[in-house]
């Protein structure tokens, strides 16, 4: 009996890196309902109409004026007017809003990069939470059978009421643990289930860790630089912010007004046309310097964001490796020192009792626990750097 309990708790941590979840189908499900998602395109809609509305001409503009006198006198005026820019000033509010737009697309695409990769870690956590469960659940099915052998064993006189307590006990204080496992997993489902839109998504499959690979730094650091979807995006923000420069200094250009007049006074009437001319030299101060300060904090914080990411990605790499060996050193540890045989052998040839027992399977569960642990930390960190790949 004693054997069937510990050969269950190697089977139930032994490990296992077969790619067999559902991870893509769950992360498209996300793509399709998140809200968060569906409110950035409709945002990113929104903001390219308005930025085209802006570079609209003017409305037209119609005057009328009646006049009179003491005398008897009148006289009354009629028009039609249309102001517009300088004509190089809708060109560049054109480029402008280009940019814009496409810098747009670019960080709507990241804000879906960060929501899979959210969705990811949730997944990664629910896999690391059932085989907690899987585990705590071999054990309880194991002392289950144990405290029935005990019981009759103590009705036959063989064992005492006092061993078959310390079973009951140690089986609560498995149970403790489960559910505190069984809360953890609904919250992150509860999570996942939120990025969906609040549609409930089938985690059943949820059960092994997919199949990631560590590679070297520079791997990891050329598809940060090439294929992470927030350079792009911010270099086109950079462009951006550089073409609203040009259009603020385009705007600084004098404006024009140029309407047709009909005017009626002293019994004759007058047609004629005016011109106006605006200068804004006034409106338009510091705005083409606060626009081209805009493109140079942009450009720096592309610049600070690539360091940064370069540096995390070295820190993580190293994490990795040195999870990778101690993940190894546990799985030489199982498979060198037959652990169940030893205390198998203890226990039946009465070198040791339930007390004791109990004590070493729960050192023995708590091994196993930090290493199931460890192989999250570790799935999670490959998750981080993989993502870009």
């Amino acid at each position: 009996m004693i054997r069937m309990i510990l050969s269950a708790l190697a089977v139930a941590t032994a490990v296992n890196t077969l790619a067999t979840n559902p991870f893509s189908d769950i992360e498209q499900e996300i793509a399709e309902n998140n809200p968060e998602l569906a409110s950035a395109r409709l945002e990113y809609e929104s903001a390219r109409l308005n930025d085209a509305a802006d570079n609209n001409l003017s409305d037209p503009e119609v005057e009328f004026e009646h006049l009179w006198s003491r005398g008897g006198h009148k006289k009354w005026s009629a028009g039609i007017s249309q102001s517009f820019d300088w004509p190089g000033a809708y060109g560049a509010r054109s480029n402008a809003a280009r940019t814009k737009a496409e810098a747009r697309g670019m960080m709507l695409e990241r804000q879906q990069s960060e929501v899979m990769f959210k969705a990811r870690g949730l997944m990664l956590e629910i896999v690391g939470i059932n085989r907690q469960l899987e585990l705590t659940d071999s054990i309880l099915s194991n002392l289950s059978l144990l405290e029935e052998r005990i019981g009759k064993a103590v009705g036959q006189g063989h064992a005492t009421r006092l061993d078959l307590g310390k079973i009951k006990f140690a089986a609560l204080s498995l149970m403790e643990d489960r559910d505190s496992r069984l809360n953890q997993l609904a919250a992150a489902r509860a999570s996942l289930n939120a990025l969906n839109g609040g549609k409930a998504t089938d985690i059943s499959g949820l059960t092994v860790y997919p199949s990631e690979r560590l590679l070297d730094e520079k791997d990891y650091i050329d598809a940060f630089d090439n294929s992470n979807p927030y350079l792009p995006a911010m270099q086109a923000q950079v462009r951006a912010a550089e073409a609203e420069a040009k259009a603020v200094s385009r705007s600084a250009l004098p404006s024009f007004t140029v309407g047709y007049r009909h005017a009626y006074e002293e019994e004759m009437h007058y047609n004629g046309f005016a011109v106006g001319m605006s200068l804004p030299f006034l409106s338009t101060r510091h705005k083409k310097k606060a626009a081209e300060a805009d493109a140079l904090a942009r450009s720096l914080d592309m610049d600070s964001y690539r360091f940064s990411g370069h540096a995390a990605i070295i820190a993580d790499v190293a994490s990795a490796r040195r999870m990778k060996q101690r993940l190894e050193s546990f799985e030489k540890t199982f498979s060198d020192a037959d652990y169940s045989s030893i205390l198998n052998r203890l226990y039946e040839n009465g070198q040791i009792g339930v007390i004791d027992y109990i004590t070493e399977i729960n050192y023995y569960l708590d091994i196993r626990r930090q290493y199931l642990q460890l192989q999250n930390e570790y799935q999670l960190t490959l998750a981080s750097l993989n993502r870009y790949l």
